[in-house]
């Protein structure tokens, strides 16, 4: 007559293991829900060139907001990202008469690309309250030869 054989203590621990190596080879595959949308994020483009900045578009809503740049002129150009609630061709000028005042207090920065060299691009992540934003070069004489441009942003809707 034969006896029944008794499983080794090591086979339950060996099976738990084989479930868990299951749950972490696909993460998220059980999960209960989906984690919920992301906050939006709006974008806007801007274009340099030699003696021109354009945007693509005039108002976005306040948040976050990813302002895409491209040096397309024949030279190194910065941008800078300024709240005011001055037009953009009427910003103060320091006592050379040729480049912006960077330090008036009509002119809060939120941010800037000191050097973008030809053909290159960059981003500027930012969140944006609502209210008057103008971006320009400073480099000199390029904000008075029309390197410069405004959007707004608008209060979220409710």
């Amino acid at each position: 007559m034969q006896t029944g054989k008794r499983l080794s203590p090591l086979v339950p621990a060996l099976v738990g293991i084989g479930i868990l190596a299951v749950l972490c080879a696909a993460p998220g595959a059980f999960a209960s829900g989906p984690a919920g949308p992301a906050a939006p994020v709006d974008q806007i483009d801007v274009t340099m060139r030699d003696f021109k900045l354009k945007v693509s578009r005039p108002a976005v809503p306040a948040g976050k907001v990813v302002i895409r740049v491209h040096n397309r002129g024949p030279s190194t150009h910065e941008l800078n990202l300024d709240r005011t609630d001055l037009p953009a061709g009427s910003l103060p000028l320091q006592a050379d008469g040729l480049t912006v005042d960077e330090g008036n207090r009509a002119l809060h920065r939120i941010a800037s690309i000191e050097q973008l060299d030809l053909g290159a691009s960059g981003e500027l992540d930012v969140r944006l309250r609502p209210g008057h934003y103008v971006l320009y070069c400073n480099l000199e004489g390029h904000y008075l030869g029309g390197m410069r441009a405004s959007f707004d942003v608008a209060s979220p809707p409710r």
